[in-house]
């Protein structure tokens, strides 16, 4: 098995974000999947009327755009912008074909928690717990969304990734623009 990394990162600054509510510290990583292609979600991300964005977007396992700093609230899933890092990852990673991708975005969902303390566990109470979690999970409170997947199997296959990767550790001392705060636990 090939040993995943963290990909490229190419800063493109989305017009769509702002400060996050009362200085709150997000305790969500949220993963999204995003309409399109790379260049048509990245198109839609810096389009000011759009009024959507996120942290990052990944295109396979080599390369990412980060379009809102992770100090900053994302755009991507209502009323949980300023609880979570929100992370769009391509159609080619929730594929067989897509293997190098689906691990790619397992280590950025790892290093993320790694960074910020949020525990590597599916959340099924967003609203409660702290954790991962896929847009589907947030319900109408996050848009009514039912992406990346509504396939148990393979959350639940990604999630045991995102354990595997965080438990393998090793992980850059940054990555992207923006302070990622930790939680108290």
């Amino acid at each position: 098995m090939t040993t995943a990394t963290l990909p490229r990162l190419e800063q493109r600054p989305s017009p769509n974000q702002s400060p996050r509510l009362n200085g709150l510290v997000p305790y969500l990583v949220v993963v999204h999947r995003p309409v399109g292609s790379y260049a048509g979600a990245t198109a839609t991300f810096l389009d000011a009327r759009s009024q959507v964005s996120a942290h990052v977007l990944t295109n396979g396992a080599s390369e990412a755009r980060q379009f809102v700093a992770w100090n900053k609230k994302a755009w991507s899933c209502v009323s949980f912008n300023s609880a979570s890092y929100n992370l769009e990852v391509d159609d080619a990673a929730w594929t067989p074909a897509g293997l190098a991708a689906f691990n790619t975005a397992a280590r950025i969902v790892a290093f993320l928690c790694h960074k910020t303390g949020i525990p590597p566990t599916w959340t099924i109470k967003p609203a409660h717990e702290p954790g991962v979690c896929r847009h589907y999970d947030l319900g109408i409170a996050g848009g009514g969304h039912t992406d990346p997947t509504t396939d148990a199997q393979l959350w639940r296959q990604f999630m045991a990734r995102v354990v595997a990767e965080f438990n393998r550790g090793g992980f850059r001392p940054a990555w992207g623009i923006g302070t990622l705060a930790r939680i108290d636990t």
